[in-house]
């Protein structure tokens, strides 16, 4: 994941840098190599061997906004993949912790959902906050190895 953000990057780089030198051969150099190399992960770009040299800077500047929706979009599916697996984890530790009676699992599973809920949700931080705070009463009455989970959960969320 690093790698592949490191290297959308230097692309992005790469274009902005051949944009401000405003080479024209260089342009169509970066589009060719850019284009080929992304025309398999990038569905909105055009592969015509006719247009080589009939390439302008727009073009570029096209495949560089094209690149950094990209990065965007990996971004986004990454941090979207990260959720799930935080929440899914806690999931499963509770469910494997044998401190917890099957009843409290239960009960904190669905909290767990909800909690899920609230960080899904596309408002800011001081409404997710105004949800979390009943979350963070209900901890102060249980046992730590409880409470652990759904902390952490509010920490993650915020």
């Amino acid at each position: 994941m690093n790698n592949q953000i490191l290297d959308l990057n230097k692309d992005i780089k790469r274009c902005e840098d051949v944009l401000i030198e405003n080479n024209y051969l260089e342009i169509v150099i970066a589009l060719e190599e850019l284009i080929d190399k992304y025309k398999d992960t990038i569905n909105t770009i055009a592969t015509d061997n006719n247009k080589v040299w009939s390439y302008n800077k727009n073009d570029l500047v096209d495949l560089k906004n094209k690149i950094i929706k990209y990065k965007e979009d990996v971004l986004e599916n990454y941090n979207k993949e990260i959720c799930i697996n935080t929440f899914n984890d806690v999931r499963d530790n509770i469910l494997n912790n044998s401190k917890i009676l099957k009843e409290k699992k239960y009960e904190l599973i669905n909290i767990i959902d909800e909690l899920e809920k609230i960080n899904n949700k596309n408002v800011d931080d001081e409404d997710k906050w105004n949800e979390l705070k009943k979350y963070i009463i209900y901890t102060t009455d249980e046992k730590s190895y409880v409470s652990k989970y759904i902390i952490s959960l509010i920490n993650f969320i915020l």
